[in-house]
């Protein structure tokens, strides 16, 4: 399937997940993302979740981190939905948080931080296939914020859904996952 057909499809199924369900996939998800190694980690990338959208609970890890790692300075971004850019913020108490025009959750102002600081970068995503390929919204917000980080950034993407064994029309300035987490496996590329 091509990434349009992709689209359509995973973001209806993940649309028809019950409430009991979603939480469910979550909470599993959650389990998964803590058996990774954080203990070198001095920034990460945390999107926060798109309730509407039934995206995965950032706001479980976002709390693991603060009572098991409180070293790890989380980031959030805010888009530009202009210039299609994003700018990323350190995440502590003092930040104030405001929902943008489309009813998603970003920071005001804060502390900037550069791509270059992260060492990790949670990504939401729809799908991926078992070669790291990934399908989120279609606009290339994440495609352009990764190209602008260190060759070393470990990028994990987080998934209700199992990889699908392909995408059909990869392009070339798609960069792929290190590590997709879903509820029931870590996968690594």
């Amino acid at each position: 399937m091509t990434k349009a057909e992709l689209r359509t499809y995973y973001r209806d199924l993940r649309s028809r997940l019950s409430e009991q369900e979603e939480e469910e996939l979550n909470n599993s998800l959650f389990h998964n993302l803590k058996k990774l190694n954080w203990q070198h980690v001095k920034f990460c990338h945390v999107f926060l979740p798109i309730l509407k959208f039934h995206e995965p609970n950032t706001f479980l890890l976002i709390s693991y981190f603060r009572e098991n790692f409180p070293d790890i300075n989380l980031v959030i971004s805010k888009s530009d939905m202009l210039s299609q850019q994003m700018t990323h913020y350190v995440y502590n108490d003092s930040l104030v948080l405001e929902n943008n025009k489309w009813g998603i959750l970003e920071p005001v102002e804060g502390i900037a931080i550069s791509e270059t600081k992260l060492d990790v970068v949670l990504i939401p995503l729809l799908i991926s296939d078992k070669r790291g390929n990934r399908v989120g919204y279609g606009k290339g917000y994440y495609d352009r914020f990764l190209s602008l980080c260190r060759s070393d950034v470990k990028k994990i993407g987080l998934s209700f859904f199992e990889p699908i064994d392909l995408i059909q029309d990869v392009d070339p300035h798609d960069i792929p996952l290190d590590i997709c987490v879903t509820p029931q496996e870590i996968y690594t590329y």
